[in-house]
């Protein structure tokens, strides 16, 4: 078979074995349409993915969302894919459809799952696998137990960057490879780009690991440096064209809540126990692991989940092809022995819960495990009967044991989308319970959040909220309001807040709050009636309006606490156009006025920069809470607010020259290939 022929082969088993994954996920939904709806997808992913549909409806780039401070940037907190055109182009596609939310998160998800299965299978056959067993490769990639259980289904940043791992394997063994041209370095890039951008660290490190070791491999064979020049040039570039997305994490997490405030008892949470190994073969097996509530807790091994029969073909081949088996798959045995000690570690600094590196310990196993009965030589017709083994043990598997591993389920309804009875003109702060408990569907049965909003999910109906879900909690008012995770306060802040700073000069009125939502099950006070008004009241809870109507987004400040000695000017301000990036209006400070300090209620992040014609303004920050520009006596004219960071700057610049560089090359590639082609 030539090579076009072989290519476009392989190409149709890929998209086979992906077709192979949607039935496999249709099945499950069939059994539970609820299958992806879980957890962080309801209170965290999903609403986010809403806002940046309608960001982009608008002609506008989602870096920052208007409607939470906590998450208020979303290209920092780096899980939603901000800067992946495979991630957004789907958002953009999925909500054209009048789907249901879980219908959402199934889309969402399958179409990942369908890549992950694909790009298995061309890593196989990149291995001279045959196709039976490159499907069986491809199939344990995507619908591992660890990727089923969490990353389809909860955290959808580790699916997102990990359908890509394979495809970027490929590319990346390609690039070692002496017998192709030197223009194998062209192999990475686009599928590093994909990975970095996809929202996982995680997965970075994983393919970092494996790049790593492609090279150490490529140097003890070929014994010569120059033999890793392509592969180092291709990841170089794949991380070139992603430099905005790697470089926000970087300035968005240092001084964060995440580095600041983590528990160090969670490095130690969600380690794989040596006991559980047998999971690899019997997904039930039972034994303790540490959960995320620093507990020993009995747990079935279902992240171990990978079809039975890989394990049981590597442990065939150890025991009757030892030293010939070793001897070829030495490389790869290292790796395999080398991911399942880290995912047996405790973790450091801003990683945690060292069971995420089980799917990359499948995708070894499984290239193991095909290559070990490749040795056994066995008819085709017996490798597609232990492949179709692999299908049913794992949707067994996934039929008896639940694949939510414990995690909240909220009773979030379609009526989310409409923001009744609130105000979307208005700031709210919402105090309510922390919901992975006291909103967990065994709990709270009944429909929640059209009152309290908890976690992101305020983006539904685009709602401005001071809460939001956020595991980094970059924005100042993250650390200041001691929020958790999901966007609750703890009880004795609340208090504070309401009890002593939601007054007329209080914090909350000079940041813009204008709106308190209260929960029943909270025990927080009631904000002083003479400056709030209650204007509902119900099952989920309480909501007041500061009296006088709703605060603009750009005002002059009368007062300021760090600034107790000095009088601050007025300033007329007339608002002409407002984006998530950027904020434009008509200001005029009279002569005989002190210096206007201008507040705009949005969170303050590192970048913002102001100006009035072309005179260039000064940004600061009250506290780190928000935005303030000072206008001298005098001042007029239209004064506009942009969010332009360093990271974004320098980082699209890297981009836009890794991908000139890029095409250029491909380019000569492709002329050298004409060339080639005319002279044979």
């Amino acid at each position: 078979m030539n090579g076009k022929i072989s290519w476009r082969a392989d190409l149709l088993g890929a998209a086979g074995v992906g077709g192979i994954v949607l039935l496999f996920c249709a099945c499950l939904l069939w059994h539970n349409p609820q299958l992806f709806w879980n957890d962080d997808y309801e209170i965290s992913i999903l609403p986010v993915f809403a806002d940046v549909a309608r960001s982009w409806s608008k002609g506008q780039w989602p870096l920052l969302s208007p409607c939470s401070w906590v998450c208020g940037n979303l290209a920092g907190e780096f899980q939603y894919g901000t800067f992946s055109l495979f991630v957004n182009a789907l958002i953009v596609l999925i909500w054209k459809f009048p789907l249901a939310f879980a219908q959402q998160a199934a889309a969402l998800s399958m179409a990942h799952l369908f890549v992950l299965g694909a790009g298995g299978f061309l890593l196989a056959r990149g291995r001279t696998l045959s196709p039976p067993l490159a499907t069986i490769v491809g199939l344990v990639a995507a619908l591992n137990g660890w990727i089923m259980s969490w990353g389809a289904t909860d955290w959808f940043g580790s699916l997102g960057a990990f359908a890509w791992l394979p495809w970027a394997w490929w590319a990346m063994e390609r690039a070692t490879e002496t017998t192709r041209s030197k223009w194998r370095f062209l192999w990475p890039p686009p599928f590093v780009y994909l990975v970095v951008t996809g929202g996982f660290p995680y997965t970075v490190g994983m393919m970092l690991l494996v790049a790593v070791w492609l090279a150490i491999k490529s140097l003890g064979e070929t014994q010569r440096l120059s033999s890793i020049v392509p592969l180092s040039l291709g990841v170089a570039l794949g991380f070139g064209l992603a430099a905005p997305a790697w470089l926000a994490l970087i300035s968005y997490v240092h001084g964060s809540a995440r580095t600041t405030q983590l528990d160090p008892g969670s490095h130690w949470q969600w380690i794989v126990p040596p006991t559980a190994l047998p999971g690899l073969i019997y997904p039930g097996w039972t034994v303790n692991w540490l959960d995320f509530a620093n507990r020993l807790a009995p747990h079935a091994a279902i992240e171990l989940a990978c079809g039975t029969v890989p394990p049981l073909a590597l442990l065939a081949a150890l025991a009757f092809r030892f030293r010939s088996f070793v001897r070829h798959m030495k490389w790869e045995l290292g790796l395999l022995a080398l991911v399942l000690l880290l995912s047996m570690l405790p973790t450091a600094g801003f990683f945690r819960w060292s069971f995420r590196w089980l799917p990359l310990l499948h995708l070894v196993l499984v290239l193991l495990a095909a290559k070990a009965l490749a040795s056994f030589r066995l008819p085709p017709v017996v490798n597609w009967l232990l492949g179709l083994s692999v299908f049913a043990s794992l949707l067994i598997t996934y039929l008896s044991l639940p694949t939510n591993v414990g995690v909240p389920r909220y009773p979030f309804s379609a009526s989310l989308t409409n923001p009744h009875p609130l105000d979307p003109t208005r700031l709210y702060l919402s105090i309510y319970p922390p919901p992975e408990s006291a909103y967990r569907l065994e709990n709270h049965p009944a429909p929640v959040g059209q009152i309290t909003r908890p976690g992101s999910s305020s983006m539904w109906a685009g709602l401005r909220f001071v809460n939001g879900y956020s595991p980094v909690r970059a924005a100042g008012v993250g650390k200041a309001f001691a929020f958790c995770t999901h966007g609750e306060i703890e009880p004795s802040m609340a208090d504070y807040l309401v009890g002593r700073q939601a007054g007329k000069s209080g914090l909350l009125a000079t940041i813009g709050v204008d709106g308190i939502i209260i929960a029943k099950e909270s025990t927080a006070p009631p904000p002083p009636p003479e400056e709030w008004t209650l204007v509902y009241s119900g099952a989920e809870g309480r909501v007041y309006h500061r009296r006088g109507g709703a605060y603009p987004e750009l005002r002059a400040l009368k007062s300021l606490d760090t600034l107790p000695n000095q009088g601050l000017g007025n300033a007329t301000i007339s608002l002409c156009e407002s984006s998530r990036l950027s904020l434009s209006a008509d200001v005029d400070v009279p002569e005989d006025e002190h210096t206007a300090v201008l507040a705009l209620a949005r969170p303050f992040f590192d970048g913002y920069l102001a100006k009035i014609g072309n005179e260039r303004l000064a940004v600061t920050s009250y506290r780190g809470l928000i935005p303030t520009v000072s206008l001298p006596p005098g001042t007029h004219g239209r004064l506009t607010i942009s969010y332009r960071p360093w990271w974004l700057l320098s980082g699209t610049t890297v981009a836009a020259i890794s991908a000139l560089i890029y095409f250029l090359c491909l380019s000569s590639c492709r002329l050298s290939l004409t060339k080639a082609k005319r002279l044979a």
